[in-house]
């Protein structure tokens, strides 16, 4: 079913032919959702574990890397209930007026009785960069390296080139057996100071929530409506994933408040009928905003245009009919 807050994707995967079916641990659970609505699970708190992409109904790529601590919910349980439209009076289930009313094309907006994007309120106080290790692998083998030729000189009565040979096999021999070693020093090392920032940026956050009263959710869930809108304008992008969250800051500019945010992001392409993906960092930063904003209800929404007072897509920016602006979804908006 698609939402409003899945809309614009939903549209471009349906040009292409593309589902994207996730999996959700939920209370010990394995649920999923499909984007083509073959199968969509009312998900609470669920972590995402995989995502397989089909083509035509053809698996063709798979994504296993997730965050698990970031959480979703998706729940709309009343998509099978009986609906009569306010327009024409046509009844039928919820889920039938996905694309409008199918009598007299009233359009409708549908949102999820409960919904969380993706949340996550603490940080990560791990490495997961592969670079650490080649780091940790490339110090262990010079360290190593050195310790044998300084054995070797000092218990040979001569040095010459088969010494040489002898100092390079033993570094490379003993660099295997240190490396677990090196690795967990360089462990110590390393993870010390990461540990402090991300505990440092943990506290930055509460502080935030506390002091501002701020809804987190409503937070994230306009976080991640304004990346896919950011995201889904480049034609060939047809899914992303928040990997991380790498920082929070806030700041104040002409009484306006605004967050900084940082993200380790997968983008997922679709380009000569082949489905890949890429890893970004990337940076936003989102305004409280002081505007008048749609308030949408659970479940199904008829929004009238200010205007003319046509039935309108909320998400569209403005009304087909008379392009009159229509009022800001969000309480955050991404600035750039």
């Amino acid at each position: 079913m698609p939402l409003i807050s899945e809309n614009i994707q939903n549209k471009k995967l349906k040009q292409n032919n593309i589902n994207i079916k996730t999996l959700f641990i939920s209370n010990n659970n394995i649920l999923e959702k499909n984007s083509d609505n073959s199968k969509n699970d009312d998900i609470e708190k669920g972590i995402i574990f995989e995502k397989d992409y089909f083509i035509k109904n053809e698996l063709v790529h798979k994504e296993k890397t997730f965050d698990s601590r970031i959480e979703y919910t998706y729940i709309f349980k009343d998509k099978n209930e009986e609906y009569n439209c306010p327009n024409c009076g046509l009844t039928s289930k919820i889920k039938d007026f996905v694309d409008g009313c199918p009598y007299c094309k009233t359009y409708y907006n549908l949102d999820y009785s409960s919904k969380d994007l993706g949340s996550k309120y603490h940080y990560d106080q791990i490495l997961r960069n592969t670079k650490y290790r080649i780091i940790t692998a490339i110090v262990d083998i010079i360290v190593s390296i050195i310790l044998s030729y300084f054995y070797i000189v000092t218990t040979s009565r001569t040095f010459n080139s088969y010494d040489i040979s002898k100092v390079f096999i033993y570094g490379l021999i003993l660099s295997l057996i240190l490396f677990y070693f090196f690795y967990l020093i360089d462990g110590y090392i390393v993870l010390g100071p990461i540990k402090a920032y991300k505990e440092r940026e943990n506290q930055k956050q509460k502080d935030f929530w506390k002091r501002t009263n701020i809804n987190q959710s409503t937070f994230f869930n306009n976080l991640n409506y304004e990346l896919r809108n950011k995201y889904y304008k480049e034609t060939n992008i047809i899914d992303y994933d928040i990997l991380d969250y790498l920082s929070f800051n806030e700041y104040t500019k002409d009484n306006e408040l605004y967050v900084k945010i940082k993200l380790d992001i997968r983008l997922i392409y679709f380009e000569n009928n082949k489905i890949k993906s890429k890893y970004i960092y990337d940076e936003v930063t989102m305004k409280k905003t002081n505007y008048e904003t749609l308030k949408l209800n659970d479940g199904v929404n008829i929004i009238k245009c200010h205007n003319c007072g046509a039935s309108i897509d909320a998400t569209a920016g403005k009304c087909n009919y008379c392009d009159s602006e229509i009022p800001y979804l969000q309480e955050w908006i991404l600035i750039k």
